[in-house]
């Protein structure tokens, strides 16, 4: 057999700085800054929904820019994160006011957030969110 190694865990100020890189995504989602989405999010993104719907970073910009999507208010609790070398992990309890083709809808979600160390600097890889029963 061959030994398992596991990544080394960084240190809890790489934690912070993944919560911070969180605050400006839910930040320029809300706001529909898709600059600053363009900064953040990697070209490789996949975005899956509560719904099951799945977008890419190219999709998932145009759905806010078209405003077919809007996110009114994104909120997150029982956060944590996990940050390894080039990996990190969170994980949180959402709650989503959402417009979506004209209706309102409020999603409570947990989610669990992929960032990678990339070669100039962190990027958002992945969002799976599963619905909380009410």
């Amino acid at each position: 057999m061959v030994p398992v190694t596991w990544p080394k865990v960084r240190a809890v100020t790489d934690a912070a700085e993944i919560r911070a890189l969180e605050d400006r995504r839910y930040a320029a989602t809300v706001a529909g800054d898709v600059d600053e989405l363009d900064r953040l999010l990697a070209d490789t993104l996949v975005y899956t929904h509560s719904n099951g719907a799945i977008d890419t970073k190219a999709s998932y910009i145009e759905s806010l820019s078209s405003g077919r999507l809007r996110y009114r208010s994104m909120e997150r609790t029982n956060e944590t994160v996990v940050v390894y070398d080039h990996a990190a992990i969170v994980n949180a309890r959402v709650e989503l006011q959402i417009t979506i083709g004209g209706a309102d809808r409020t999603v409570n979600a947990q989610a669990t957030v992929v960032w990678l160390r990339l070669g100039d600097g962190w990027r958002f890889v992945a969002w799976q969110s599963t619905p909380v029963p009410a």
